[in-house]
């Protein structure tokens, strides 16, 4: 079975809508694919052209995901584990409806898997669960398989808003420890384009490589100051750099993010992928099984920042 009809819930976000292009613009021999939108009633969001688009009540009730995502080859989820039951029944009404190939709202900036990650960000918990609950149906059902995608922090659209606390607006940066730890980080394009791959591969390369199991991609693998480096050299400015102790980072984020900080959550979000974010140390490093090279680290930047 090639995958030939996918599903896409959560198109309109950040990440769901590059997506979105990525999926419509695939060809051979990774595409092409029928596209169908999987939305709330309630959204107002306009028809994609060229893609199928069918409406669910808000509550997303499991008889509805069924009825939604029959005659789906795949199904990804592209929005935020807020309300982690969502996830769960999204995942069990594609295994009800005889979904082949599943990729969850992971696209994790950090590994799940790591208990550190889990204790000091709830969130993580939750993407556990939906990988744990894959895991269990892909067990019932030979032809049920599941990918999630590990993928570091988002390049493009953590510079551009600050997540990776480098401020180009300011020209000022905020780093971790000596900033020589390297990490994996990776562009929206990047991400979608390894759905693409996956989706588009043939059976007996989902099924040896890439079938329920975590993979991890990268856009470049580089440290703060390698990335500060190019930014300086891009703007042609030197820039402020507020140095900060890790250990003393993550205790004052955890602190405030128990209180109910939301910040402080996306700030250890944050400090976890510069501490444990080097993917090309893991054994589910998956850019040669993808076929992915490395992206060059100044020209995404100037793409980033609308430089020529």
């Amino acid at each position: 079975m090639t995958v030939k009809s996918i599903a896409l819930v959560g198109a309109n976000g950040s990440l769901g809508s590059v997506l979105l292009t990525a999926l419509l613009a695939a060809k051979p021999p990774h595409g092409p694919f029928t596209i169908t939108i999987l939305q709330r009633e309630s959204s107002t969001s306009p028809p994609t052209p060229g893609t199928n688009l069918i409406c669910i009540p808000d509550s997303f009730p499991l008889d509805a995901l069924t009825a939604a995502l029959a005659n789906h080859d795949a199904v990804i989820t592209a929005f935020p584990l807020r309300d982690v039951s969502i996830h769960l029944r999204i995942a069990s009404a594609a295994f009800a409806a005889g979904v082949k190939r599943f990729i969850p709202a992971d696209f994790g900036s950090v590994d799940s898997r790591s208990a550190y990650a889990r204790e000091l960000v709830p969130l993580f918990e939750k993407k556990a669960q939906v990988r744990e609950l894959l895991q269990s149906l892909s067990s019932q059902r030979a032809d049920f398989g599941w990918t999630s995608l590990v993928v570091g922090h988002f390049f493009d659209w953590g510079l551009g808003n600050g997540f990776l606390h480098f401020y180009p607006d300011e020209k000022r940066a905020e780093i971790l420890g000596d900033g020589k730890q390297k990490s994996s980080l990776s562009t929206l394009t990047r991400v979608a384009e390894a759905v693409v791959k996956i989706l588009g591969a043939e059976d007996a390369v989902y099924e040896t490589g890439m079938k329920s199991r975590v993979l991890m991609v990268q856009s470049f693998c580089v440290s703060q100051l390698d990335v500060l480096r190019v930014l300086e050299e891009v703007t042609g400015e030197e820039w402020t750099v507020e140095w900060r102790d890790t250990e003393e980072f993550i205790r004052e984020k955890k602190g405030k993010a128990d209180a109910g900080d939301k910040e402080a959550i996306e700030d250890l979000v944050f400090a976890l992928g510069v501490v444990d974010g080097n993917w090309e140390e893991k054994r589910d490093f998956a850019m040669g099984l993808l076929g992915l090279e490395d992206e060059d680290l100044e020209g995404e930047v100037r793409k980033a920042l609308g430089v020529a």
